[in-house]
């Protein structure tokens, strides 16, 4: 009877051991297809890389490599990213538009407390959940006045790289203004004493490719974020890539196009160690600019309008592409709407990620857009609000009623001040005509549509006032009846191109209407929208040439005189523009005036974004910055206490320094973007020697410069 129990017990035992073996191996086969399934995740990122400045779109960029990678994959022709560094990074990073995240104003410059919001998930942590292993190599520019800041503490397993926004490519020394400078390239958390004299484009990519070395495809996915400081300024290409480009007359051009050669070499040599080390076939590798170039630093955006720093085309429209085995529709060309924040919730996706945990996401999944070809989901992009940048041109107010509330929606949050404008007297100042059409204008000779107030309205005794298509439009004799001028303007408005009318705001794509927000927008403030065809700019969207300065042998000459003059002298009064992007790319005809039902419908959608905005979060510099005070490097230098970071305040941004410490904190609260419109601090009059207050005024005038100038 015992030996029969104890051969049951055998029997039983050796089933339960095989069972238990099946469990475990059929759990490493499921663990292993998820990891199989899961790509190697490759972005490469360049800094001010213009429209024109690759070999597809221009024969004399020489980037074969990218110009292969390209045309084997699927080029992004309608592809959208921020006009300036910071801005572009933080979007691609967090998946939010500037207005959710505090950032809409100018850069982090090296000596400002500030940084992403802690409490904002990123990129790198939403795939690192997913079982990725992160890394990061060259350019952040998104703070490190903390250690809480730096990338190691974003999502990143390691970091090695520049903290700034501009280093020498040979010194890694990195100023901050005259007499402000230090190095900077750091190691994860510390400072990579010992790499001076090596080129940073070809330094990173080596790194990089130690990376794809010593990591292990076949265990843990890889997403590695390739951040090259080219083609940024300073211009230091090595001499053996100039020659290629010896026939060029200007020489910035000469040294900007060979930089872009040093990065086609830097992604020939990544490639390359994909394939040697087995990342290839299950990889996905994605190119991107940061924004447009300048064209005074030898950079080219031809033949779109502006530069980096600008709303305009040359500005937003960055070169991009994506080459993969893994895409379904290769070697074709993509003109689907897409933005930098899309490739949060796109690459999280892609790698079996839970986009669920990350709230407010402004991006969208587009790899089925990407991959098959498919629409894409979106349909509209904020391309930012900065009430921090208002232009001093007389302003136009547009309402969605002449006879509504004064504000139908919330104004951006900032501090308004006196107009330095006068007021007209009482006596000469003319009434404002009661109108269906959706804004208020003040009689001017200079315009049509647009009429601004504060300018001097001139009215001949015999001029007319005449309403057709919700605009006024003032005329003098010869004049024709009501119903006479209807029609001349209704067949003008037939003989218009069929392409320049509405493709996209159609009964498939309804905006609120006017009656529906009762909106009133300050257009002096700086705001630009694309809504489907329709791209609406705002304030002062910057200087919006058209500047081929490749086939100019000086930075100057009569064509571009007479180009930025024609456009000076057009745009001087005026803070609205609406352009058909689809039919005019170039955007050479303003549409405003004759599509003001269009202008109503893209600034609700302007206050619609506007009502979910936070307030600028914009310190002034701090002292303790200063690399003097460092060793001679740019380091963190607050301690992780919660100095200025939203997260610690419940996401809000709120004053963070003592109005009346030592370290300046009274200037610091008279200059944060969020006090500017605070109403309740009550500011105390101190006497101040000449000396501060000529060290303020400095500081404020500094501020200003380094705003309207990057």
């Amino acid at each position: 009877m015992r030996a029969v129990q104890a051969t049951l017990t055998l029997v039983l035992f050796t089933l339960g051991s095989s069972w238990s073996a099946v469990d475990q191996n059929q759990g490493n086969h499921a663990t292993h297809s998820t990891r199989k399934n899961q790509p190697h995740i490759i972005f490469i990122l360049i800094d001010d890389q213009g429209f024109n400045d690759i070999g597809y779109h221009n024969p004399t960029i020489k980037s074969p490599t990218l110009d292969k990678l390209a045309a084997e994959g699927v080029k992004l022709e309608n592809y959208y990213v921020q006009p300036i560094c910071t801005p572009s990074r933080s979007q691609l990073l967090t998946g939010r538009y500037q207005i959710h995240t505090g950032l809409q104003h100018s850069i982090i410059r090296p000596s400002q407390p500030s940084c992403l919001p802690g409490h904002m998930d990123t990129l790198p942590e939403r795939l690192r959940e997913a079982g990725y292993a992160t890394h990061m190599v060259g350019k952040w520019h998104l703070g490190f006045y903390r250690k809480a800041c730096l990338p190691t503490r974003k999502g990143f397993d390691s970091f090695f790289g520049s903290l700034t926004g501009s280093v020498d490519y040979y010194s890694y020394v990195s100023c901050d203004g005259p007499g402000k400078c230090g190095y900077d390239l750091h190691d994860d958390e510390g400072v990579a004493r010992g790499h001076e004299g090596k080129y940073s484009t070809a330094h990173f990519t080596q790194r990089a490719r130690k990376i794809l070395e010593s990591h292990d495809p076949t265990e843990r996915p890889l997403f590695l974020l390739l951040s090259l400081q080219a083609v940024h300024t300073p211009l230091h290409p090595p001499k053996s890539y100039i020659y290629p480009y010896r026939d060029m007359d200007n020489v910035a051009r000469r040294k900007f196009a060979a930089m872009v050669s040093t990065v086609d070499e830097s992604v020939r040599n990544l490639t390359y160690a994909l394939r040697k080390y087995g990342y290839y076939r299950n990889s996905v590798i994605v190119y991107s600019t940061d924004n447009g170039a300048q064209p005074f630093t030898g950079g080219s955006n031809w033949p779109l309008r502006g530069r980096k720093g600008t709303y305009w085309e040359g500005g937003i429209r960055g070169v991009g592409f994506v080459h993969s085995p893994l895409l379904k529709r290769r070697r074709r060309v993509s003109n689907a709407l897409l933005h930098i924040t899309d490739w949060f919730p796109t690459l999280v996706g892609l790698a079996g990620g839970n986009i669920s945990k990350s709230s407010g996401l402004d991006g969208f999944d587009v790899w089925s857009t990407i991959s098959e070809g498919k629409a894409s989901p979106r349909h509209e992009i904020l391309h930012n609000i900065d009430p921090l940048h208002n232009r001093s041109a007389p302003r136009t107010t547009w309402d969605a009623s002449a006879d509504g509330p004064p504000l139908g929606g919330p104004k951006p949050a900032v501090r308004r001040t006196k107009s330095p404008v006068k007021k007209p007297k009482k006596k000469k100042k003319m009434k404002l005509l009661k109108q269906k059409s959706g804004f208020r204008t003040n009689g001017s000779k200079k315009s049509k549509a647009f009429l601004h107030l504060g300018s001097k309205p001139k009215v001949k005794p015999n001029t007319r006032r005449t309403k057709f298509h919700n605009q006024t439009l003032t005329r003098s004799a010869p004049q024709k009846s009501k119903h006479q001028l209807r029609r001349h303007l209704r067949a003008r408005s037939k003989r218009m191109s069929p392409q320049l009318q509405n493709t996209s705001l159609s009964e498939n794509h309804l905006l609120p209407t006017s009656e529906s927000y009762q909106a009133l927008w300050d257009t002096t403030v700086q705001a630009a929208i694309r809504v489907g065809d329709w791209k609406l700019l705002t304030g002062d969207p910057g200087h919006g040439e058209w500047v081929p300065l490749q086939v100019l042998p000086t930075l100057l000459g009569r064509w571009w005189n007479l180009e930025r003059a024609t456009f000076q002298k057009s745009s001087a009064s005026k803070s609205v523009w609406l352009f058909n992007i689809t039919a005019d790319p170039y955007e050479r005809q303003d549409l405003a005036d004759l599509r003001p039902d269009v202008v109503r419908q893209l600034l609700a959608r302007l206050a619609h974004y506007n009502r979910t905005a936070v307030p600028v979060f914009f310190p002034p510099d701090d002292p303790r910055a200063d690399p003097s005070n460092h060793g001679g490097a740019w380091v963190p230098w607050a301690d992780d206490d919660g100095d200025g970071d939203p997260s610690d305040h419940g996401g809000a941004l709120v004053p963070w320094a003592d109005d009346h410490d030592d370290d300046g904190g009274e200037e610091r609260a008279r200059h944060r973007g969020v006090d500017r419109k605070a109403k309740n601090v009550k500011k105390k009059n101190k006497k101040k020697c000449r000396l501060c207050k000529l060290k303020t005024f400095f500081l404020n005038l500094n501020t200003r410069i380094m705003s309207n100038r990057i």
